[in-house]
């Protein structure tokens, strides 16, 4: 009878292959490839448990709530013939009056009516220009839904007040005020001074005094002309900018960050098992050695 001949290269313990050359003493070029595909298991156990981990350091997160206040820049009718050209231009000033937010005078209402220094306040505020409207939204973030609601409306009311105040007042007018003080002061003594040369027989003295006085009543006239035209131009203190809707509910970002870090120990955890895995083959290469 025929002897069985004896293979002299016996399978390995399990499927998997040698490499290029036959050698199992180092890995091929796609060796990690292989790897991953021989550790699905370890590679999934550990997807799970970073995905957990975050899901876990998500729930136990202190939430951030935010909340808006929107404001309207004018009176919108849509029935004025000039309507589109107004809400472009006020989209424009939307935008300009939305940085108000920072200013010095409205961090300063803030602070007295919430007590919150200016430090704190502006890491917590933002202003966003709605898109194609004369509109702007104050938002505001805090520990809670009311601490967000409240500085977002103090905010939104400050802000009115402020661009108010500041686009209703005109330095000019008021140093034209004080000059017709000045003049209509000067206009008086020279008339007094006319009486009283009237009837002095010096008449070279009173043409003098009524050419000063003439002269001071056309500056008062001019001055008085010009202040005129700065106070009407003047834009109204109120209306200019308005609340359109104060905030009346906070969101909390408890769900959206909890997904994340879901999702990040999620990626965490397959390039983790990737890593174990590699690791797991070379260490079985380096025993058959």
């Amino acid at each position: 009878m025929e002897k069985p001949t004896l293979d002299p290269h016996p399978p390995l313990a399990d499927d998997r292959p040698l490499n290029g050359s036959g050698s199992v003493f180092a890995p091929s070029q796609g060796f990690a490839l292989g790897a991953i595909s021989w550790n699905k298991g370890l590679i999934a156990v550990c997807a799970i448990v970073c995905a957990l981990i975050g899901l876990g350091l998500g729930l136990l997160r202190a939430p951030t709530y935010t909340a808006s206040a929107t404001l309207q820049v004018g009176q919108v009718n849509p029935n004025s013939p000039g309507f589109l050209g107004y809400v472009q231009s006020a989209s424009s000033l939307a935008t300009a009056f939305s940085r108000a937010i920072g200013a010095a005078p409205v961090l300063a209402q803030v602070e007295k009516k919430l007590g919150l220094p200016a430090t704190d306040a502006v890491p917590r505020l933002a202003a966003e220009p709605i898109p194609l409207s004369p509109a702007f939204r104050v938002i505001a973030t805090g520990d809670s839904a009311d601490s967000a609601m409240r500085l977002a409306n103090v905010t939104a009311t400050a802000v009115v007040a402020y661009e108010s105040k500041a686009n209703s007042a005109n330095p000019q007018a008021n140093s034209l005020l004080a000059g017709y003080r000045e003049a209509s002061a000067a206009l008086r003594q020279a008339e007094n001074k006319v009486d009283d040369l009237a009837g002095s027989g010096d008449r070279a003295a009173l043409i003098q005094a009524e050419a000063q006085a003439n002269a001071a009543r056309v500056k008062l006239r001019g001055i008085d002309s010009a202040y005129v035209a700065a106070v009407t131009s003047q834009a109204p203190r109120e209306g200019l900018i308005s609340v359109l809707a104060g905030a009346t509910s906070a969101e909390s970002d408890r769900d959206s960050k909890t997904q994340l870090y879901a999702f990040l120990g999620l990626l965490a955890g397959i390039a983790l098992g990737c890593l174990l895995a590699v690791g797991r083959e070379h260490r079985r290469l380096s025993h058959l050695t």
